[in-house]
């Protein structure tokens, strides 16, 4: 294997054979993972009555996580949304989003192989302890409408 780029998401480089087949094992832990977590979701009495008001179509949302995180692990271009705007309005608190992280953690770690869990976990808990930051400030009074 060559060296690391220092390329965005950069990783060991493979050759085409190689690369293709490590981003395919990823691409089915990630679809595996997000499958196992909304079947959580939905069973979840904090959480699931949120996402069963905004979600009507499941298959149609773990196809767009499944880009979102695609994303965000391998940088491909299949997601280019704005994540954090759905959010905003639907009076999630940080209790919210530290169950949305432990359900994922579980799913996560029930599903992927143990360094593709432990990194996605990382990045869903960053993006938890700063989404939820900043949906609590926006929920305060007199707060600024998100731009």
């Amino acid at each position: 294997m060559d060296e690391p780029s220092n390329a965005p998401h950069a990783g060991p480089q493979f050759d085409d054979a190689e690369e293709a087949a490590a981003r395919a094992i990823i691409e089915d832990a990630l679809k595996a993972a997000l499958v196992r977590f909304y079947e959580k979701i939905r069973a979840d009495d904090l959480i699931g009555p949120t996402f069963a008001r905004v979600v009507h179509d499941w298959d149609a949302h773990i196809r767009t996580m499944q880009d979102f995180w695609s994303r965000a692990i391998l940088g491909t271009e299949r997601y280019n949304g704005q994540p954090f705007q759905p959010h905003v309005g639907l009076g999630v608190r940080s209790e919210h989003f530290d169950r949305w992280l432990a359900l994922w953690k579980q799913a996560a770690e029930e599903t992927m192989p143990e360094p593709l869990a432990e990194h996605v976990v990382g990045m869903a808990s960053n993006m938890s302890h700063c989404w939820g930051a900043a949906l609590e400030r926006l929920a305060q009074p007199g707060a600024p409408a998100p731009a």
